[in-house]
C-alpha cells in the first residue's frame, strides 16, 4: 500500500469515502477504464471482504476469516489505488472540493460517497455496548471479536430476528452453544416473508435448539463489567455473548452535514446516474451508491432501501461507467434475496403481503408445499412456495426449503421483471430428474392455487 501519511492537500481525480462493496468496486472499475488517480478512505481496518460470509464463520462452516478476504491491499496498490484504512472523513467541502481528515485535507475532482449503513440500536440499549461481551455485527473486526468470545461462551443471546440475526442464531445453535433469539414483533423476518411463512422458519429454529422469544424487547443488558444476562419483562436470560442485530440505517451524517439532500426514508437522494442532489440540482461531480442511498423499487415505483450486496455492486459499476463518461442509468431495483439459517434457505423477491397492505395494493396469493425432489431419492425434503399476484401479474414470491431456493427465486425475479401473468405461468415447463426435482414442480401448484382464487372471485362477480 502506498504511504499517504505524509501527503498534505494532495488532490485526486477520484476520492471515495467508504471501502465496502460499492467503494472498492468503483475504485477498481474506474482504474480499469481510465488512468485516473483514486483514493479510498475507510473507517474499517480491513478492505474488500465478504460481510455476508461472517455469520458462516461464526457457525463454523467457514474455517478462517482470511478466506473471507476477497482482495488484499497489495492488489489495490498494484492497480494504483491509494487506501487509507482506519481513517475517518470528518467533513466534506463541496465548494472547495476537499475532504477534511483528522490531520490533513485531500482534494478531489469527483467524489463518491459509499458510506454504507450503521446499526439501528434501541436507545435504551446503546449504553450496553460498553459491556464486555456485547457486540454488533457488521465488519470483519466485529466478527473476529465475537468469534474470540464464542470459543468459551456457554450462552448466546441474539437481539433482533432479521436476516442476520436469524443466520447468526442458527449458526451458534448448530455449533452447540445455548442460543436465545429475541424479537420485538411476533413475526420474524418480517421484511422478507409473510407471517405464515415465518412460522416455517420458527419451527426450524426451535428444532435445532434455538430458544425463540417473540413479542419482547429486552429492557436492559446487565453485568458488572461484562454481559451476564439480558433482562426481559418476566425473566432474565443468561448471556456470555450478546449480539444486537436490530437493523441497519443509512450512514449519511457526513453527507448531510455537507448539504447533500436526504430523502424521506433517511437515505441519500440520487438520480438515475447515481449523482447526489445538492439543493434543487443534481451534481455532475458527486456520486453515491450502496446502502446509504434510496433507490426506486421496481414493483411499487416508490423510493425504498434495498441494502443488498448485488445491488451495491451493480451501483458501483454504474458509478464508474458514469465517471468514465458512459452515461449509464440505474433502473428500478427488485432486489431478490436468499438467506441461509443452518440448513434452511429462505428466499424472497418483490412484494410481501405486509408491504402490499402498506401500499394499498390488492393482491391474490397462491401457496403450495411439495418435495424438493423425488421422495424415493435420498434426502428429499419439503419446499414451501408462496406467490403474490396483482391484477394477474406476478409481483412477489417467497420460497423456503433446504435446497432449490436460490434458482427458483432468480427465475421468479425474472418473471416479475417481465411482468408475467398467472396464465403464462400455468403454461411454464420445468425439467425433471429424481435427484433434483419432482415430475410436477411445486411452483406450478402455487400458481394453480392463485389462479383458482382469481377464477372464484370472477365467478362470484358474474353472478
Amino acid at each position: 500500500m502506498k504511504d499517504t501519511t505524509k501527503k498534505d492537500n494532495t488532490k485526486y481525480d477520484i476520492a471515495i469515502i467508504g471501502g465496502g462493496a460499492t467503494g472498492m468496486a468503483t475504485a477498481t472499475h474506474v482504474r480499469r477504464c481510465r488512468d485516473l488517480s483514486v483514493i479510498v478512505i475507510s473507517k474499517d481496518s480491513h478492505v474488500s471482504y465478504s460481510e455476508c460470509g461472517i455469520p458462516f464463520k461464526l457457525s463454523g462452516k467457514v474455517q478462517d476469516f482470511d478466506s473471507l478476504i476477497v482482495r488484499t491491499p497489495d492488489f489495490f496498490e498494484k492497480m494504483g489505488i491509494d487506501i487509507l484504512l482506519e481513517t475517518e472523513a470528518k467533513e466534506i467541502d463541496l465548494t472547495g472540493k476537499k475532504i477534511e481528515l483528522e490531520d490533513r485535507e485531500i482534494g478531489f475532482d469527483k467524489l463518491v460517497i459509499a458510506t454504507g449503513g450503521t446499526h439501528r440500536i434501541p436507545s435504551h440499549l446503546q449504553g450496553s455496548l460498553e459491556l464486555d461481551g456485547v457486540f454488533t455485527l457488521q465488519t470483519l473486526s466485529d466478527g473476529m471479536k465475537i468469534e474470540s468470545r464464542l470459543l468459551s461462551a456457554e450462552n448466546v443471546v441474539v437481539i433482533g430476528a432479521g436476516a442476520i440475526g436469524v443466520e447468526v442464531a442458527a449458526g451458534t445453535a448448530k455449533r452447540g452453544i445455548a442460543t436465545t433469539l429475541i424479537n420485538r414483533s411476533s413475526s420474524i423476518l418480517s421484511r422478507l416473508v409473510d407471517a405464515d411463512m415465518s412460522e416455517i422458519v420458527k419451527s426450524y429454529l426451535t428444532s435445532i435448539g434455538v430458544d425463540l422469544i417473540t413479542g419482547e424487547m429486552p429492557e436492559s443488558i446487565e453485568g458488572k463489567e461484562k454481559a451476564e444476562h439480558v433482562v426481559l419483562s418476566k425473566e432474565n436470560i443468561p448471556a456470555d455473548v450478546v449480539i444486537i442485530s436490530t437493523g441497519i440505517v443509512p450512514e449519511i451524517e457526513i453527507a448531510e452535514k455537507a448539504g447533500i439532500a436526504i430523502g424521506e426514508l433517511g437515505g441519500l437522494v440520487i438520480n438515475d446516474n447515481l449523482q447526489v442532489r445538492i439543493g434543487d440540482e443534481f451534481s455532475t461531480d458527486i456520486f453515491a451508491g450502496g446502502d446509504c442511498c434510496e433507490v426506486t423499487e421496481f414493483v411499487t415505483g416508490k423510493k425504498g432501501m434495498i441494502q443488498l450486496a448485488p445491488v451495491a455492486r451493480r451501483m458501483a459499476t454504474l458509478i464508474a461507467d458514469n465517471i468514465c463518461g458512459k452515461g449509464t442509468v440505474l433502473e428500478p431495483v427488485l432486489g431478490p434475496s436468499v438467506y441461509v439459517a443452518g440448513d434452511l434457505l429462505i428466499g424472497s423477491v418483490g412484494l410481501t403481503s405486509r408491504k402490499a397492505e402498506k401500499e394499498n395494493i390488492r393482491i391474490v396469493t397462491g401457496y403450495a408445499t411439495g418435495m424438493t425432489h423425488a421422495t424415493f431419492y435420498p434426502d428429499s425434503s419439503e419446499i414451501h412456495i408462496k406467490l403474490l399476484f396483482r391484477e394477474r401479474y406476478l409481483v412477489g414470491a417467497q420460497v423456503i426449503a433446504k435446497d432449490g431456493v436460490k434458482e427458483r427465486i432468480d427465475s421468479l425475479a425474472f418473471m416479475i421483471k417481465k411482468k408475467t401473468t398467472v396464465e403464462e405461468m400455468l403454461t411454464m415447463e420445468t425439467c425433471y430428474a429424481p435427484p433434483v426435482a419432482t415430475v410436477v414442480d411445486p411452483l406450478f401448484y402455487a400458481v394453480k392455487a392463485a389462479y383458482k382464487k382469481m377464477r372464484e372471485t370472477e365467478m362470484r362477480r358474474e353472478k
